[in-house]
């Protein structure tokens, strides 16, 4: 007899993630008004909901981090009038990747984050990629306020 035991512990990829972009993240001068409150606003979505920890996930899930403050997108990219090293997400996802990518398939994007159905803005985005819809200039509006994020899944 043969017993196998799948270990689908998701937490710990999240709290070195979540580590990682703290690390990684500018925190700002003492003169700014808000020092460190992007480094400090890294949040853990559970299939779209906000969550504390990932005790809850199961096979099939998708954990987000993402970061709701507006200039969020302007770090990642590179747009800051100030100084800050870019691409905080899109290289906290290699680290990631490379240190549990047998275990979960990480990935960068960018996802809105006004608390929404983001599956539903996921399937519409994919019909725009195939062409069979256009992108409405309220969608481009909604597509430029998508903030920078993980996507996490267990393989």
């Amino acid at each position: 007899m043969r017993i196998v035991f799948r270990y689908l512990a998701m937490q710990d990829i999240v709290d070195f993630a979540i580590e990682t972009l703290r690390e990684r993240s500018p925190v700002g001068s003492v003169d700014d008004p808000h020092p460190g409150l992007y480094r400090d606003s890294h949040t853990v979505f559970l299939n779209g909901h906000v969550v504390r920890d990932v005790s809850a996930f199961r096979r099939g899930d998708q954990i987000n981090i993402s970061n709701p403050v507006p200039y969020s997108r302007k770090i990642e990219i590179g747009r800051m009038k100030m100084k800050v090293e870019p691409k905080v997400y899109q290289e906290t996802v290699l680290l990631v990747a490379a240190r549990f990518g047998n275990r979960a398939a990480v990935k960068f994007t960018f996802m809105p984050v006004r608390f929404g159905d983001v599956a539903a803005y996921a399937a519409f985005s994919q019909q725009i990629k195939a062409g069979r819809r256009h992108m409405s200039d309220k969608a481009r509006q909604d597509w430029l306020v998508r903030q920078p994020a993980l996507e996490i899944r267990a393989r």
